[in-house]
Parts: C-alpha cells; structure tokens; sequence
C-alpha cells in the first residue's frame, strides 16, 4: 500500500497547529488568571475628608456612619464654625476623625507671608480652644496651599499641609527637600463633565452629576494602579473621597450611596489614620518641582443641581447628635 506522503505532512502539521493553539490558551488564560489574583489582592489606603460650615446635621449623620465601619477622617472646618458647634466638635478626636484648620476667605494661593501667618495662628489657637487637641492640617478654601503655606505650617510644628489634587484620583504625598512639612494632594475628577473638583459629592452636585455618576468614579478609582499611571504618578494607591457633609449626610440618595460604596468595597479599601495614610511619601522635589494645582472654576453659571436641595428626600436624625 502506497502512504500519501503529502497527506501525512498535513495531518501532522495540523496536529503541531492545534497543540500550539492549546498552548498558547494556557498561557494566555493563566496568566491572566494570574494577574487578576494579583490584583484583588491590592488594596488602596483611603481617608475620607468631611467638609462643613452650614450645621452639624448632616455632619453628624456622616461620622456615625463612618465610626460604625471604623472609617477614618479629616474634617475641614473654619475656626468661627468649630467655636459656633464646639460641643459637637470636641467629640469628633473619639471618632477617628481629625480637624484640618481651613481658610473659608480667600484661597491661600499667592497669599503674603504675613498674612497667611496670622490666619494660621488665628485658626490653630481657636481651634485648639475648643477641641483641647493640637491642629496637625491646615488649608484654605478649594484646598489652596502654596509654599508659603508650607513654611507657614513648619514653624507652626503642623506637619500636613492640603493642596488641590495634582494626580487626577490618586492621592499623592509630597515630601518637599529640607521641609518637615508634607504635602496631601487630593483626590480629583479626571471625567470632563466633573472635571477640576475634588473627588467630592458637591463637585457632582453642583454640576447636575447623580449619586451614581459619583459611584461609578469611586469605583474606578479604587481599582489597582496600571503600570504607566504608576510611573507617572508614584507607585502608592491611595484615594481621598471627600463629602460636603450636609449633602453627604443629609440628601438620603447621596447618603445612600456612601454607605453602599463603603459596604461593597471593604475588601479593596484599608482605611488608615492621617498619620499611617501620610507616612510613606510618592515624590520628595526641590521647591521649584513641587506642582501646585490653582484650577477652581467655581462661578454661579456652573452650578447647576439636578434637583433643587430643597426637593431632595432628607436623611431622618432626631437626636442631631454624635452617638
């Protein structure tokens, strides 16, 4: 019997085809396997930022909701708004939750040395006087610093310093050469609609964004870093989610999706102490490299709820208290 010899080279390299073809499956689908093992395995640091200066309703909502899931927090609050409420203030420190001493008058940004100084006394020792607890974080309004914050804050013995984000999501800690001094820049809004606020439900609020267009970039910016955001943005993931607390805790849709953010991403958030989330610094720059972020578009055209504040469902508090 006469063997095709044409025939048998095809069989066989069908055969070394389909083997490749398996193989090349395997090592496809295992590593991603791989990677995706990797990755629910990393988790972000996270602190919330509370900013208030209406009432402590919604203030108070919020941190009990925060301290029942062991959350911790940074409250950036003016000095005459913690001497109006300093009996609900005081109590915050037992909450996890830090004062930041911010300037709700003009922003920091190019302010005169002098002028920032006064500020920064005038806010740390009214601060101070009610809480009985040193103020370790200083701002301004739109999270505005410069180096003459900086400075300001290292002869002060104020080891944080806040700044408007500079990495869109991603936190970043600045270390600045021959400064103590550490810089936070927050958390932004890399989405066009929402873009150049902080990641903060005002910021979608004001710009007829929904309790679910927030979710959905909460959501977002928890997942692991990729490598070229890594490379541009330092190797720490770390998030600042940021509440304008009488939105945050008082509009029962945005409340509702804080706590359900909160709930569904226990496995993928370790929320830390300001001291452990500033511990380990993404850049140390000379002065001259440090980058400041001075975009805050905030005019009347550009505020524009989707529905009016008073329209929204309220979350119920009748003993308006820390619990």
């Amino acid at each position: 019997m006469k063997i095709n010899i044409k025939f048998v080279f095809l069989i066989v390299l069908l055969v070394f085809l389909v083997a490749s073809l398996i193989g090349f499956c395997y090592l496809k689908f295992g590593m991603k396997k791989a990677e995706v093992g990797e990755e629910t395995e990393t988790k972000a640091k996270g602190i919330m930022i509370l900013i208030e200066y209406k009432d402590t309703i919604g203030l108070t909502n919020f941190v009990n909701e925060m301290h029942k899931r062991n959350i911790h927090g940074l409250l950036q609050v003016n000095s005459e708004f913690v001497q109006a409420n300093c009996d609900v203030i005081k109590q915050l420190p037992k909450y996890n939750i830090e004062i930041m001493a911010s300037n709700d008058g003009a922003p920091f940004w190019d302010m005169p040395y002098e002028q920032q100084k006064a500020r920064i006394i005038e806010m740390k020792e009214k601060i101070e006087a009610c809480t009985g607890v040193p103020v370790r974080a200083i701002g301004s309004r739109y999270m505005a610093s410069d180096m003459t914050t900086i400075k300001v804050a290292e002869e002060l013995g104020i080891p944080y310093v806040i700044a408007r984000g500079t990495t869109d999501t991603k936190a970043t800690i600045y270390q600045i050469e021959g400064h103590n001094t550490k810089i936070l820049s927050v958390s932004n809004i890399p989405k066009v609609q929402y873009k150049y606020g902080s990641l903060c439900d005002y910021s979608y609020y004001e710009r007829n964004g929904t309790p679910n267009d927030m979710m959905e970039e909460l959501m977002r910016a928890i997942e692991p870093l990729t490598s070229k955001e890594q490379a541009r943005y330092g190797l720490n993931h770390k998030i600042t989610p940021v509440s304008h607390t009488n939105i945050g805790g008082y509009l029962k849709p945005w409340m509702d999706m804080w706590t359900k953010f909160w709930d569904t991403t226990k496995d993928k958030i370790e929320w830390v102490s300001l001291d452990e989330f500033m511990a380990q610094s993404d850049w140390e720059l000379p002065e001259w490299q440090v980058p400041i972020n001075k975009n805050a578009p905030y005019t009347p055209e550009k505020i524009r709820p989707l529905v009016p504040y008073e329209e929204v469902e309220k979350v119920q508090n009748p003993c308006q208290c820390i619990e």
